[in-house]
């Protein structure tokens, strides 16, 4: 009887923390999804400020692209606020989440972008972490197809 009972305690406790991960899991995804959302609003709004706190005011943001890696919120931060280059279109497909860790989502989504006479198709990734602040993009990247 003692057995019994003893794995009786280990199905519920092993139900229970199934239970609480997929919480997590769900609660984490649908937050990173929020604020991959917020950030493309605010790139169709071309509102830098709104923009820049969905990004990971810290040294440690890593920015990656075709030809160069960059870390650091205050150069991308700076580099942002002084360009007045934002896309005219921007459509973008819905973005593909994977759970990584409690509080660390990455995303990735494909994109058509209109700027002037020239449309880039690519796709984006963001590696995204829960702070005490909110969901921020800690690493962010694109690749653009060649056509």
């Amino acid at each position: 009887m003692h057995r019994f009972a003893a794995f009786v305690v280990v199905a519920v406790s092993t139900a229970c923390a199934g239970q609480r991960v997929e919480s997590v899991r769900s609660a984490d995804l649908e937050g990173a999804l929020e604020a991959i959302e917020l950030n493309i609003a605010a790139i169709q709004r071309h509102d830098t400020e709104a923009y820049l706190t969905q990004y990971l005011s810290s040294p440690e943001l890593v920015i990656a692209g075709a030809d160069s890696l960059r870390r650091g919120y205050m150069l991308f931060a700076e580099a942002r606020r002084a360009s007045d280059q934002w896309p005219e279109s921007l459509i973008t497909e819905t973005p593909t989440l994977v759970w990584i860790a409690p509080g660390v989502v990455w995303g990735g989504f494909a994109y058509v972008s209109v700027v002037g006479p020239d449309t880039t198709r690519g796709v984006t990734e963001r590696l995204l972490l829960k702070t005490t602040g909110g969901w921020k993009i800690a690493v962010t990247g694109s690749m653009e197809r060649c056509e």
